[in-house]
Order: structure tokens, then C-alpha cells, then sequence
């Protein structure tokens, strides 16, 4: 008998995945965890990094940003500010984002007023390779 999950997957735009799994895997503070039906009640915090989908004994693999996951024993609720599927990242253009990103981080010059900038571009940086990560799996 197949174990039943119900994951979501919530952005600020909204909700971003809605599905009944198997099995999730998700990049946590402390390292990777996965979850099955009638896990332990947990909020924890997550880092950027692949989300693995499992169901039908197959998987699928989404990036996502940091945030938060919220676990009961039929359901998991993924809080991020983004989650990109594998199929919907085009490489090249996150390539592109990325070396936009570190060209822009390198040019900027030291000073207080930075700090939120170089923080913002250090943050594209990361979804970008998280994104290409996923992509090539």
C-alpha cells in the first residue's frame, strides 16, 4: 500500500504546488530530512536548495528558496519565497542571472548603503546555482 502526503508548496505569489506524494525531501538548517505520511509534528526552517519529489516511485525535483516547512502526519506545508520545477528552468538564462548577478557583486563599492545590495546579489547567486543544480538532475 502506497503511503499518501499531501504537499504544498506556498510564494508570496501564491500557491505554487498542490500534490498528494509519497515522499518529500527537503534542504533543512541542520541538513536534508525527508518526510512520509504520519511524520512527527515539525516546523523547521529551510535553507535554498533541491526539493525531491517522490511519488509513483519516481522523482521530481524542484528548487527552492529558504523559508519554512510546517509537518503533520497526512500533510506538508512548504513556505518560501520561491520553488522553480526542474522542467520550468531554462540553464541558459539562469546562467545569464548568475554571471549578471556576480559581475554586478564585484562592481559594487564598500559602504553601508551596499550592504542590502551585496546582500540581495549574494542571495541570486545562490537561487541561480541551486536552480542549475536542479536543472541538471
Amino acid at each position: 500500500m502506497e503511503l499518501a502526503l499531501e504537499l504544498v508548496v506556498v510564494t508570496p505569489e501564491g500557491e505554487a504546488l498542490l500534490e498528494v506524494v509519497e515522499q518529500v525531501v527537503l534542504p533543512g538548517e541542520a541538513g536534508e530530512f525527508g518526510v512520509l505520511e504520519s511524520h512527527e509534528r515539525l516546523l523547521t526552517p529551510l535553507v535554498p536548495g533541491p526539493m525531491q519529489i517522490q511519488s509513483s516511485g519516481a522523482s521530481r525535483w524542484a528548487a527552492i528558496s529558504g523559508g519554512f516547512a510546517e509537518v503533520d502526519g497526512s500533510r506538508v506545508v512548504v513556505l518560501v519565497d520561491a520553488c522553480s520545477l526542474a522542467g520550468e528552468i531554462d540553464p541558459k538564462v539562469v546562467e545569464a542571472q548568475r554571471s549578471a548577478a556576480e559581475t554586478a557583486l564585484a562592481e559594487l563599492e564598500d559602504g553601508e548603503q551596499s550592504e542590502a545590495e551585496r546582500a540581495r546579489l549574494a542571495a541570486l547567486i545562490v537561487r541561480a546555482e541551486v536552480e542549475l543544480d536542479v536543472a541538471s538532475r
